[in-house]
């Protein structure tokens, strides 16, 4: 377990420096372990950041957004639009 929460903590990471396939791991991580909203923000965060969620984590996600009040749904999906603007700068190159 204990190399688990390393690998989610690299990608982590990862992701808060623009990388879009990190996110999109963090969100395969989030499925595969059964996590509730920390998926939905991390389906948001990757979407955010570009990345194409398709197939069993787009209906995952799809399923908790039906279980999850759609305020809730909304703030979440706010919050991460605006962390995927300031990571995606933090990855972009100096000019």
């Amino acid at each position: 377990m204990g190399q688990l929460r390393k690998k989610a903590q690299q990608l982590s990471r990862q992701a808060r420096n623009g990388d879009r396939a990190a996110a999109q791991e963090l969100l395969r991580h989030s499925v595969e372990t059964g996590h509730g909203k920390l998926a939905l923000h991390r389906f948001f965060l990757a979407r955010a950041m570009g990345a194409e969620v398709r197939g069993d984590l787009a209906r995952y996600c799809a399923d908790l957004m039906t279980r999850i009040p759609s305020e809730t749904v909304r703030k979440i999906a706010q919050a991460e639009a605006a962390n995927a603007r300031l990571y995606l700068q933090r990855g972009a190159p100096d000019a």
